[in-house]
């Protein structure tokens, strides 16, 4: 390995690179809490900046912060949005259109799987850990994504940290929800509800199909997602249950084919359902839809195709192999 692949990789494992990219985050929630809190206009300012402020706190400030104390926040989160404390915001329209940007408007959108891309890249290269360096590429791009906004756009600093909290109000509490169902399923699987739908599913199956198998792996894969709202959720509890000693071990097959097509499964799931607020009725109240499930309604039959693709796939490459 050489020096500027291993400096990579050492910068890649320090905690502190992984901590910075959590700080950013935490730093831009409290700036909006401020610029809340000093909006006099605004009524019940105090819950929402409240909000924000403790919110950042959890990012910012996480790896420091005992478990109970971020058990706490949480609780605390809860409680502002369950009393009225947070609710989307009506952004208003721009007082004069601004130009077209053309082209330009894409530049910061591809910056940022750019920059993603590349520090995974190298830290894959130098023999770092790809995840950390894809979730350190990611912080960094969002960085850059927005030095170029400004100068594609024209706009200023503030400008930018307006429209920043804007977004972020219109998105509400739903920003909390993947970093909650991703919990939810190290839940369920530490409560060992995984085994259960092994035993479940056990006794349906039957025995020597591996398609049979992973039809009720990639179907389990889709239904959990559909009640948790998101396939990371579902895929610990699922893959644990299900997928591996149902449809990997039995057949011997490739942990990473069947895993991924388990995930893209769920994904369809994510698609179906209102539980995945973030993805589907998030729209709905961004751009005032009359029908709260259009989104769902348009997905669905999308959804249940690609479903329907991921077995014939899946049948292909075990009838071939």
């Amino acid at each position: 390995m050489t020096d500027g692949a291993s400096f990579i990789a050492r910068a890649i494992a320090r905690p502190a690179v992984l901590e910075a990219a959590f700080a950013l985050i935490g730093a831009l929630l409290w700036g909006y809490a401020i610029q809340i809190a000093c909006d006099r206009r605004r009524a019940g300012r105090w819950p929402a900046a409240g909000y924000w402020l403790l919110l950042g706190a959890l990012f910012g400030l996480g790896a420091q912060l005992p478990h109970w104390v971020a058990g706490l926040l949480v609780v605390a989160l809860v409680g502002i949005e369950a009393a009225g404390g947070v609710r989307m915001q009506a952004t208003p329209p721009p007082s004069s259109a601004p130009p077209a940007p053309g082209l330009r408007a894409l530049w910061p959108a591809l910056t940022i799987p750019a920059a993603t891309f590349a520090v995974a890249g190298l830290a894959a290269l130098s023999g770092g850990d790809v995840g950390r360096g894809a979730v350190i590429g990611l912080a960094a791009g969002g960085v850059l994504a927005v030095g170029v906004a400004l100068a594609a756009g024209g706009f200023s600093g503030r400008a930018a940290l307006a429209a920043g909290c804007r977004l972020t109000e219109d998105i509400g509490p739903l920003h909390l929800l993947p970093q909650l169902l991703a919990s939810l399923g190290l839940l369920f699987t530490a409560a060992g509800v995984g085994r259960l739908l092994a035993d479940a599913v056990g006794g349906i199956v039957p025995r020597g199909s591996a398609i049979g198998a992973a039809i009720a792996y990639f179907l389990g894969m889709a239904l959990f997602t559909a009640l948790a709202g998101n396939a990371f959720a579902a895929f610990s509890v699922i893959t644990t249950g299900v997928g591996i000693p149902l449809v990997i071990a039995p057949f011997g097959l490739d942990p990473a084919f069947v895993a991924i097509l388990g995930l893209t499964a769920g994904s369809c799931g994510t698609l179906s359902t209102p539980m995945a607020a973030n993805f589907n009725l998030l729209p709905v109240g961004l751009y005032g839809l009359a029908d709260p499930y259009a989104v769902i309604r348009l997905q669905w039959r999308l959804a249940a195709a690609l479903w329907l693709a991921h077995v014939v796939v899946f049948s292909l490459v075990v009838l071939h192999r």
